[in-house]
């Protein structure tokens, strides 16, 4: 799992997350009971497979406490799991006073998502990207990640947050950030809230985690990596309270040249 946030110590909230699952892509605005509401659409025509990998340290560590509906089938670990989102349809989870972090991806294998391939049988040719976030924890964070690669076109959207407390970019200079979107691989611009390929700490590449011997480079992969000017990669929240409203993980379609093919590999 590729989290580019500080690690934090165990939460210690103690309250019993609050379920929720929902249908219809932007269904569940007004869901939150204390706390930020996470909500997973995809707005597209067909069945969508989705990975999520939780972080250890936080309150949500095992993919048994994510709402039944979602119906996630754990993936060798208790906090990995697999599950697949209906067209047109969304899932929602506010886990209220226990803290979230988590990536989510798109794609029906955990096998080799950071490495890239060129076989014609692979899942994913130019690896996979991320949508990170810490939410509901003293200092709530959102990104998406293109690092590994990228093989789907997400977008994140921000809304009904305190007008007192917005998300904001950091070093970006946008206080008040209410949505933020990938490109694919090959058309990739440095935008607010997204990490490019090989770009491990936003501005500079330390060591990426491909191309090595045995993970390939993404098949697509630009000739350098691809690095903002100002440290705008991390949508953020001060270290106050979290401020409650729904960060909203959109799924909008396979990036150029990356659908995974049938029974791939």
């Amino acid at each position: 799992m590729h989290f580019h946030r500080s690690q934090l110590v165990r939460s210690a909230f103690a309250a019993a997350a609050v379920l929720i699952a929902c249908s219809g892509p932007w269904a569940g605005e007004a869901m939150a009971q204390g706390g930020t509401t996470l909500q997973v659409t995809n707005s597209t025509g067909a069945e969508v497979p989705v990975m999520i990998t939780l972080g250890s340290p936080y309150g949500i560590n095992n993919v048994t406490q994510l709402p039944s509906k979602w119906n996630v089938k754990a993936a060798g670990s208790p906090l990995k799991g697999t599950f697949k989102l209906a067209a047109h349809s969304s899932v929602s989870f506010n886990s209220g006073l226990q803290s979230f972090s988590a990536n989510i991806s798109f794609g029906p294998s955990f096998t080799a998502p950071g490495c890239g391939s060129t076989k014609t049988t692979a899942c994913y040719p130019n690896a996979t990207n991320l949508a990170e976030f810490t939410l509901n924890y003293p200092g709530e964070t959102v990104d998406l990640s293109g690092v590994n690669g990228t093989n789907a076109m997400i977008s994140v959207n921000f809304t009904g947050q305190s007008s007192a407390n917005p998300w904001n970019d950091g070093a970006g200079g946008n206080g008040n950030i209410t949505k933020i979107a990938n490109q694919s691989i090959t058309n990739w611009s440095p935008v607010p809230g997204v990490y490019g390929w090989a770009g491990t700490n936003c501005t500079s590449s330390v060591n990426p985690p491909n191309p090595l011997p045995n993970c390939p480079a993404p098949k697509q992969a630009p000739a350098a990596p691809q690095l903002q000017s100002v440290a705008q990669c991390n949508i953020q929240r001060p270290a106050t309270s979290p401020s409650g409203g729904t960060v909203q993980i959109v799924f909008t379609g396979w990036a150029p040249g990356s659908q995974p093919p049938l029974n791939c590999n």
